[in-house]
């Protein structure tokens, strides 16, 4: 795939992607009923909603961008109403109105007058229409509910995007049950298809690419502890950024810094206390997690240590310390109790791979306290 050299995929917040991925069906719902509406010449109603980062915005940009203008020859206009007054918005739709219509422009600052001159300009269009208004909430709601009847009226089509609190408040109105005639809900991503869309962020945005390991450990933190959006690896990835770009290696340390306002609230918790817990008179998983620990803490580039490879870890730790070998049960007993205590994850790509959030300094130094704190009272 073709790189740029531009993090214009990071930084605009209305980047389109050449391809949106695993939202086919969703996609081909609302191209299916704008088709048959526009070719019926009559107006269609749409929401879009989920949760916050899920893609919503970019899902209605490309149909507008991307869908419309190849399949219905149709005037698009998008406003993003966030932040922004009733007035804005109006004045903001009758500009883009006149514009694509190459209408002359008038100045007005009343609302009525305004929406009377948008409206006018949307009457007398040459074109169908395709109005999305982005963002939608209980402060700006009543006019896209205008825009929606508006569009019954005159043959346009409206998506309003927005998300699912809103949604379920917006849609209690029987005033927009009316006008709406069917939403789009968008799912949170499963791990692989996250990992799938991060990559395709980072094939279209850094110059170097980043390691495959750095993509999914980026990948699992965010399906782990942030219900699986696109939006939070994003931002993952503009702190990468500078770094990345000025050629600097990225290892396991970086990505934990870039990821830490997903995973701040488990890393405020004591380690030292958690670690003392799990491992209380358990001499055998204090021992796992150093080895694990040690493991991470030498090779900074690796963010992962596979299970084979922690049980060899193990044995050459045993050896170390002059104490008999630990079966694979033994050593699997204490991977779960870390595993359960969040100390220690699994990837969800392979249960094999077990990863850390926190320094792993920090839980080696608490792992190795408490097994000589264990030795010194035998």
């Amino acid at each position: 795939m073709h790189r740029t050299h531009s993090p214009r995929g990071l930084f605009d917040p209305y980047y389109v992607p050449e391809q949106i991925l695993f939202r086919d069906r969703e996609m081909d719902t609302i191209q299916r009923l704008y088709r048959d509406s526009y070719e019926d010449e009559y107006g269609v109603n749409c929401l879009v909603h989920g949760i916050a980062g899920v893609g919503r915005t970019v899902f209605s940009r490309y149909f507008l961008t991307k869908i419309v203008p190849r399949e219905f020859d149709a005037h698009t206009v998008y406003v993003d109403a966030k932040y922004k007054d009733v007035l804005e918005i109006v004045s903001e739709l009758a500009d883009k109105i006149r514009s694509v219509t190459n209408q002359p422009i008038t100045v007005a600052f009343d609302l009525d007058v305004l929406w009377m001159q948008f409206k006018r300009a949307a009457t007398h269009a040459p074109k169908r229409t395709v109005f999305v208004i982005d963002n939608i909430d209980e402060a700006n709601e009543d006019i896209y509910l205008k825009l929606a009847r508006l569009s019954k009226e005159i043959n346009a089509s409206t998506i309003g995007v927005l998300n699912s609190h809103d949604y379920r408040l917006l849609t209690r109105a029987p005033q927009m049950q009316m006008s709406c005639d069917f939403e789009v809900p968008l799912d949170t991503y499963t791990q692989s298809q996250l990992y799938a869309i991060v990559r395709q962020r980072v094939e279209d945005t850094f110059p170097l690419g980043l390691p495959e390991d750095v993509v999914r450990y980026i990948t699992d933190l965010v399906c782990e502890f942030d219900a699986s959006r696109p939006k939070t690896s994003i931002e993952a990835l503009k702190a990468l950024w500078p770094m990345a770009s000025s050629g600097q290696e990225i290892d396991s340390d970086t990505v934990r810094a870039a990821t830490s306002r997903i995973t701040s609230a488990f890393l405020d918790q004591d380690y030292f206390e958690t670690v003392q817990t799990v491992g209380l008179n358990n001499f055998t998983t204090l021992l796992v997690l150093e080895a694990l620990t040690e493991h991470l803490i030498h090779y900074k580039n690796e963010t992962y240590v596979d299970r084979r490879l922690l049980e060899d870890l193990v044995e050459v730790k045993c050896e170390e310390l002059g104490v008999r070998s630990m079966t694979r049960e033994e050593i699997e007993n204490s991977i779960q109790s870390l595993i359960f205590q969040s100390i220690v994850f699994e990837s969800g790509y392979s249960k094999d791979l077990l990863y850390v959030i926190a320094p792993p300094e920090v839980l080696c130094d608490a792992a190795r306290s408490m097994r000589r704190e264990l030795a010194r009272r035998k």
